[in-house]
């Protein structure tokens, strides 16, 4: 066994040698160092004791880390071994000490285990996500980015709460790609997506814990109702008064008709009744790393028919005249055509990528000096011109493809407090007779 050099402090038997943590008039947990049959200073509880192979370490921060140092020696050999791991706490280095020497007694050797960094259990716990759309999985892998900026290359096992929170802290501070703060929102996610992926080490035993669930986060203000950022009427109106001149006007409309990026993307001709003047969302096309994907829309409610001509007069020839421009494109490319059956391709049919969708969005806001807001956030507009028009938010929802409840909670927070105003009015009735 390796024994660790231990300093006892100048006053010796009064504080902890390890920590320096003032022993008082306490007794039970601290262990005696001894020098011959002399007792030169103690341990505490919280301490690995001085004929114990381990260290305690101290960071400039403060953050704890215990130090293992154990010879793994095999019976016989002439070379001296030794295995050296840093864990989070003394009860983890303790039981490391406890395997290398049970791996020794009954094997005659100790393997040292394959160490798996953070970055490397995030990306076998990504693999393993077969059970949701790729896109999901795009989103959680995007989501780990910053957060494995900063502990990827670190040993799963050395992994603590203090580390967790650590990182936190420094992803709300500079997190981002160039040093600035992180959304809340993204520090949510990251989160989020580190903790399943430390469920899935907690699961195969690699830790006893799941350290990410356990870290306190930072409180933050979730941004509902008029914080969300989204245009008034008029500047809905006069973007789509400039976007009416742009080769994708058709799609545009589609997009201010509260249909996402996603629904756009993936909507074929077969789901576009000019006579009816409407359009239904089964399919929507996302951004991967390599190349699209079409699948169903992520939910019930976001399969829907949408009257659009009824919302914005006009979508129907604008539609038309979409589609006579592809079918003249089509003649004119000729064998290099590739036919997809989409709304919106390029000149030779090969599908737009969603993000040139978006970086034309951006482009057509500054061309209608309206504010500049995110694509998405254009459902957010029409959410809230729907309840400024007094529609039912079951109605209003049923448009946007979300739920009744998932409407209410984001734009129309405090609704609530009109339902306790009726409702205490009808407690008032009954008792007073």
């Amino acid at each position: 066994m390796i024994m660790p050099r231990m300093t006892v402090p100048i006053g010796g038997t009064a504080v902890c040698a390890a920590c320096h943590k003032p022993r008082g008039n306490t007794r039970r947990g601290w262990v005696p160092i001894l020098s011959g049959a002399k007792v030169v200073g103690y341990t505490c509880p919280d301490c690995p004791e001085a004929t114990e192979p381990i260290r305690r370490l101290e960071s400039a921060s403060g953050a704890v880390r215990f130090r293992v140092v154990v010879d793994s020696t095999p019976p016989g050999a002439s070379r001296r071994r030794q295995v050296t791991r840093t864990l989070p706490t003394l009860q983890a280095a303790r039981s490391f000490v406890a395997e290398v020497h049970a791996k020794i007694e009954s094997e005659g050797r100790f393997s040292a285990v394959e160490v798996e960094t953070v970055s490397a259990l995030c990306q076998r716990w990504l693999s393993s996500r077969r059970d949701v759309r790729p896109v999901t999985v795009k989103g959680y892998r995007e989501a780990l980015v910053p957060a494995l900026r900063l502990i990827g290359s670190k040993d799963v096992r050395e992994i603590g709460i203090r580390e967790v929170e650590t990182m936190t802290d420094s992803l709300a501070r500079e997190g981002g790609r160039y040093g600035q703060p992180l959304s809340p929102r993204s520090v949510r996610a990251a989160l989020g997506a580190m903790a399943q992926a430390f469920d899935l080490a907690t699961r195969e035993g690699t830790v006893s814990r799941n350290v990410v669930r356990l870290a306190r986060r930072p409180r933050y203000r979730q941004r509902v109702g008029t914080d969300l950022e989204h245009w008034q009427l008029a500047e809905l109106l006069r973007f789509r008064e400039v976007a009416d001149s742009d080769p994708l006007a058709a799609a545009w409309r589609l997009t201010l008709c509260g249909l996402t990026r996603a629904d756009v993307m993936g909507l074929r001709w077969s789901d576009v009744d000019l006579d009816k003047g409407s359009v239904t969302v089964r399919t929507g096309r996302v951004a991967l790393a390599k190349g699209d994907h079409t699948d169903e829309p992520k939910s019930a409610q976001r399969r829907r028919t949408v009257p659009v001509e009824e919302i914005h007069p006009g979508t129907v020839a604008l539609l038309r005249s979409l589609k006579a421009t592809q079918a003249a494109d089509r003649l004119k490319a000729g064998e290099i055509w590739q036919e997809s059956g989409l709304v919106v391709v390029d000149a030779i049919g090969v599908p737009l990528r969603p993000e040139v969708y978006s970086d034309r969005f951006r482009r057509l806001c500054s061309a209608a000096g309206v504010t500049p807001i995110r694509l998405h956030s254009v459902r957010h507009s029409l959410a809230f011109v729907l309840t400024g028009a007094g529609v039912l938010p079951g109605n209003a929802a049923a448009l946007l493809g979300h739920t009744t409840e998932v409407f209410l909670s984001t734009y129309n927070p405090e609704r609530g407090a009109t339902g306790i105003r009726e409702a205490a009015a009808a407690l008032h009735r009954v008792t007073s007779g």
